[in-house]
C-alpha cells in the first residue's frame, strides 16, 4: 500500500512539473484576437504616436476595416509584460469586454488586437507596470465614425422638402374629398 501510495505522489508531482513547464512555454502564445509578429523593423522613428511608459512606446498604429482590429507598433527597451483593453462605446447597463496580456520583447513589435466597431467606433488602452506604478494609461481610439456614403446635397434635400409638400396637400385633398362625398350621400339619403 506504501509503495502505491508513493508511486501516486511521484506520478502526481512528475504532472504538475511538465503542465506547469508547458504553461511556461505557452505563457507567450497570442489569445485568438491577438496576433504577433516580433520581428518588425521599422527603423529609428523621429516622433512616437504615444509614450506608454519611461521604456515603452507606441511608433504607430492604425485600425483595419477589413479584420476588424487594431495594428500596433510597439518600441521598447527591454522585455515588458503589457496589458491591452477593448475599449469601446457601451450602452447602458452592464457588460463585459476582452483583455489581452503579452509579453513584448526588447526592440520593436508589431500587435494586431481585434476590436470590431460597436457604435461606429472602437478603442484599445494600454497599460505597462511602469505606466500603472505612474496612474497612467494611454489609448488609441478610431474616433465616432460613420457610414460610407455621401453626405445628402443641398438639391436633394429640397427636392425631398417638395415632393413631401405635394404629397401632404395631395393626401390633404384626398381626404377632404372623400368627407364631402360622404356627408353629400347622408344628405341624399335623408331627402
Amino acid at each position: 500500500m506504501r509503495r502505491i501510495l508513493v508511486f501516486c505522489v511521484a506520478v502526481s508531482l512528475a504532472a504538475c512539473v511538465a503542465v506547469g513547464g508547458a504553461a511556461a512555454q505557452d505563457g507567450n502564445q497570442s489569445d485568438p484576437g491577438l496576433e504577433t509578429n516580433g520581428s518588425v523593423d521599422v527603423g529609428e522613428p523621429e516622433t512616437y504616436a504615444q509614450e506608454i511608459d519611461a521604456e515603452t512606446r507606441l511608433i504607430t498604429w492604425e485600425y483595419d476595416r477589413d479584420r476588424g482590429g487594431f495594428t500596433l507598433i510597439f518600441e521598447t527597451d527591454s522585455s515588458t509584460r503589457i496589458t491591452l483593453t477593448e475599449a469601446v462605446q457601451f450602452g447602458e447597463g452592464a457588460g463585459s469586454g476582452r483583455i489581452y496580456q503579452h509579453r513584448l520583447p526588447e526592440g520593436q513589435t508589431e500587435i494586431f488586437v481585434s476590436v470590431p466597431l460597436r457604435a461606429g467606433q472602437a478603442a484599445v488602452t494600454m497599460t505597462t507596470p511602469g505606466s500603472i506604478a505612474n496612474n497612467r494609461f494611454s489609448y488609441v481610439s478610431t474616433g465616432q465614425t460613420t457610414p460610407d456614403r455621401p453626405p445628402i446635397s443641398y438639391e436633394r434635400a429640397q427636392m425631398l422638402i417638395l415632393l413631401s409638400g405635394f404629397g401632404g396637400a395631395g393626401l390633404t385633398y384626398r381626404v377632404v374629398k372623400k368627407r364631402r362625398e360622404d356627408e353629400q350621400k347622408s344628405y341624399e339619403r335623408i331627402l
